[in-house]
Formats: C-alpha cells, structure tokens, sequence
C-alpha cells in the first residue's frame, strides 16, 4: 500500500551548525574547523608552529581561521 502524501512527516530542518569546514595553513602547521556561522570548532598546532615568534603565530593562526571562514561566502557576480 502506497503512503498517503497528507501524513508523511516533513524532513527536520538542517542544523547550520553542523556545518563545517577544515583549513590548513599552507605549510601544515595550522588546522582549523569552523562552522557555517564562523566560529572556530577546533584548532590543532603542528610542533613546528610553537617555534613561531608569538605576534606571526596569532597572524597566522587569525588568516588559517579567515581563510576557513572565506570558503563559506558566497564568490560574488560581476
């Protein structure tokens, strides 16, 4: 017996916030997870980062999230 259209449920609306997306920093030192709403879900640091000067390791760590954030926007029409 087919289903009667009038009683299925309707599908849950998806969580924006299970979306996610990873960056890594160009020499593999920096991973970044963020969510679609931008905040940032997890940060891993190679070994190879801690040896950084502290000032280029917050430059650093702020442009591997930036970048992660970027690839949620929209490329814009000209």
């Amino acid at each position: 017996m087919a289903a009667d259209p009038d009683t299925r449920q309707p599908a849950p609306p998806r969580n924006r916030s299970n979306v996610q997306i990873s960056h890594t920093s160009h020499d593999g030192a920096i991973s970044v997870i963020v969510t679609l709403d931008g905040q940032v879900r997890d940060l891993q640091l190679a070994e190879s980062a801690t040896r950084r000067p502290a000032a280029q390791l917050a430059r650093d760590i702020l442009d591997c999230i930036h970048s992660a954030q970027a690839l949620f926007d929209p490329p814009v029409l000209s």
